[in-house]
């Protein structure tokens, strides 16, 4: 065995000072200073630099320069005198550095609360963002280009994280802009301590980020805990995952909450975007902040007035429909009368752009196109392939069979045991056979085995057979690569509709056919 150096065995023995703890520390370094102190006083003494003092003298003075105090103030006097200064000049080190540690330390603990984000957010007309998930990094990029054109727009968020780690997550990932200011609270949103510090009452808006139903319920009650919310009519969002929770989240929102189903919603786009080439590149574009929106907007001067009137009012957008009496008609019918309490849906490029134009009620007549009501499109049918399993697959299959012609068939594969029951319970009246294949969707193999090269649209969901979103999205990404890879090979032409939970996993997929999404 090879002898440890010499310079190993210092370091050695040096950790095993430091592991015995801070007073061992001390008395090594105090051991250290002694030795060097001694080594130069004997160097000095030898050489006869100093005559005029001796050897203990010269041990003496390097001694008290050592610790701060003037060599040649302790060179003066007797022993007893030299003795006496040095007591004093020890204590009155030992006092300042505990007053300077105390204070420092105040200093260092005020810092770190300061950095906590515990502080009251003194702000109003802002945003209120509660709770932490992947999603709000779209939330917040999203706000930040409605609010482009705003002065002075801010967002308050508030997660169970430390700030320091909020603030360093969200620089990686958030774009942000001088318009909109991001402020970041720690705290818990089913606490109305915490809730009363986000100047809640004041807020322009109200985001329940929370991806837990149960989570989302107690975060209502808290909200409403302060009354100022409910007389300031502020308005909350959020979103539901579980159809079971969605009429108890409705009474705990005491009609004062609007509810995202995002159980009905996702899977209604997804069989829409499967079936409609390009409809999802539409409903993108209308639902974020790039491009054209979707508003309501409220007009007094044309209460009274026609669909079509209201119509005819606008240049710089466009009126799509009507919502009255809590429902979303969409081109109602030219003589439907606008009430006090209905709001028009307009499509524009942002709000400030939605003016009611000076044009008179008496304004040109707009020419008729005759259309041919009766003219009859003719559909192919369809073969589609539901790869994976999750708990909107099930909406997806209802709704696709609503709009699948007759003589499509849909062949659902997963590795997912709740689905092969689901599917064996299947009775639709329309004549579309369902078949379903158990395997890994991941094998190339098992891909061409269910001959998805016949396909002509691929619906691949993500697996609820992983709890963690990325294995979730892995999987996924796994079978895109390999149906690509087949489509290429084969010369096929299914298109390819995939869904992934993590917005940075979707930037990972570049879409090759322009019907892919």
């Amino acid at each position: 065995m090879k002898s440890p150096k010499t310079k190993e065995r210092i370091l050695y023995a040096f950790d095993n000072i430091m592991a015995k703890g801070s007073f061992s520390l001390i008395v090594a370094l105090f051991i250290v200073v002694i030795l060097t102190i001694l080594a130069f006083s004997i160097f000095i003494w030898s050489i006869g630099s100093n005559p005029n003092l001796g050897f203990f003298d010269q041990l003496w003075v390097y001694f008290n320069s050592g610790i701060g105090r003037d060599a040649e103030l302790a060179a003066v006097g007797t022993w007893t005198y030299r003795f006496t200064s040095f007591l004093v000049g020890i204590i009155a080190i030992f006092f300042s550095s505990i007053v300077i540690g105390s204070i420092a330390n105040s200093i260092s603990l005020k810092i770190s609360k300061l950095q906590e984000g515990k502080s009251k957010v003194i702000e109003s007309n802002h945003t209120v963002i509660l709770g932490w998930s992947e999603s709000l990094y779209i939330l917040i990029n999203e706000i930040i280009q409605a609010n482009q054109n705003q002065q002075s727009g801010c967002i308050v968020v508030l997660g169970e994280k430390s700030n320091q780690e909020m603030h360093a997550e969200s620089f990686r990932k958030i774009n942000f802009d001088k318009t909109t200011r991001v402020i970041f609270r720690s705290g818990s949103s089913t606490s109305p301590d915490d809730l009363i510090k986000l100047s809640i009452s004041n807020a322009k808006s109200i985001i329940i980020n929370i991806d837990d139903d149960i989570e989302v319920v107690k975060t209502m009650l808290a909200i409403f805990k302060n009354k100022s919310v409910k007389k300031n009519n502020i308005p909350i969002a959020c979103k539901i995952s579980d159809s079971k929770n969605l009429a108890v989240a409705k009474i705990a929102g005491e009609g004062l909450v609007k509810f995202l189903p995002t159980f009905n919603f996702i899977g209604r786009i997804d069989a829409q975007a499967c079936l409609q080439p390009g409809i999802a590149e539409v409903l993108l574009d209308l639902l974020d902040f790039s491009g054209s929106e979707i508003y309501f907007h409220y007009e007094e001067s044309l209460v009274g007035k026609t669909y079509r009137e209201a119509m005819l009012s606008y240049q710089t957008c466009c009126v799509v429909g009507i919502f009255k009496n809590g429902k979303v008609m969409i081109n109602p019918g030219d003589k439907t009368f606008i009430d006090s309490e209905d709001r028009l849906i307009v499509v524009a490029i942002d709000d400030d752009l939605i003016r009611k134009s000076n044009i008179p009620d008496d304004s040109g007549s707009v020419s008729k196109i005759n259309i041919k009501k009766d003219r009859q499109i003719s559909e192919e049918p369809r073969n589609l392939h539901l790869l994976g399993w999750n708990d909107a697959a099930t909406i997806i299959l209802d709704d696709l069979v609503g709009y699948l012609p007759d003589g499509s068939e849909i062949n659902i594969s997963n590795g997912s045991k709740i689905s092969e029951k689901y599917v064996g319970n299947l009775d639709y009246k329309k004549n579309i056979p369902i078949r379903y294949r158990r395997g890994d969707i991941r094998e190339r193999k098992f891909l061409e085995s269910i001959k998805i090269t016949n396909a002509t649209n691929v619906l691949l969901l993500r697996s609820s057979l992983f709890d963690d979103h990325e294995k979730a999205d892995a999987a996924t990404l796994f079978t895109l690569i390999n149906l690509r890879e087949i489509r290429k090979q084969n010369e096929a032409n299914f298109t390819i509709l995939s869904e992934v939970l993590n917005s940075a996993n979707a930037d990972l997929i570049s879409v090759e056919k322009s019907d892919d999404f």
